[in-house]
Formats: structure tokens, sequence, C-alpha cells
């Protein structure tokens, strides 16, 4: 097993009415250990199993071969801050 791999810990609430919502537990990435041992406890603590589970997904940054590169547009930062200010009435 590759020891790099880093796994999220998803927290998975079901509604009835609605659909579900997935939320990354405390934002950390985890080794497989450290997550299994959370996910355990996470689980063991759960009182509302019927709407809350949790879940492991690995962090994949293949999708990511180079670094986004910004257009002028998103560059030209300064003006934009102009615009905004000349407009606004306070």
């Amino acid at each position: 097993m590759d020891n790099n791999k880093k796994f999220f810990i998803i927290k998975k609430t079901t509604y009835n009415y609605q659909n579900d919502n997935f939320n990354i537990h405390d934002y950390t990435m985890y080794d497989i250990t450290t997550a299994i041992k959370k996910l355990l406890a996470l689980d063991t603590l759960n009182e509302d199993r019927e709407r809350t589970s949790y879940h492991l997904q690995e962090v994949n940054f293949s999708m990511v071969d180079k670094p986004l590169v910004l257009t002028d547009e998103v560059k030209e930062e300064k003006n934009w801050k102009e615009f905004v200010q000349e407009d606004l009435p306070f």
C-alpha cells in the first residue's frame, strides 16, 4: 500500500425533503491509519446514525497537471476596485 496517500473524512447528512449534504470533516487530510482511527471514533460517537454517516475519500491530485494561469481579466484587480468605488453611493 502507498504510504503517501492521503484521505479526507466525509460527513454525509441525509435529509427527508432535500438532497444529501456532504462536508469534509475538520478540513484535514490524514494518512490511512489516522483516517481509519478517526472514522471509527466519529462513528462510535455518532448518535444520529439514520441521518449522519462518515466515509473515507482518497485525496487525488492527478487532475492537476500544472498551476492555474490567471487571465488578464483577473489580473486587473486594481481597475475593478476603482470601478466599484466610483459606482457605490456611499
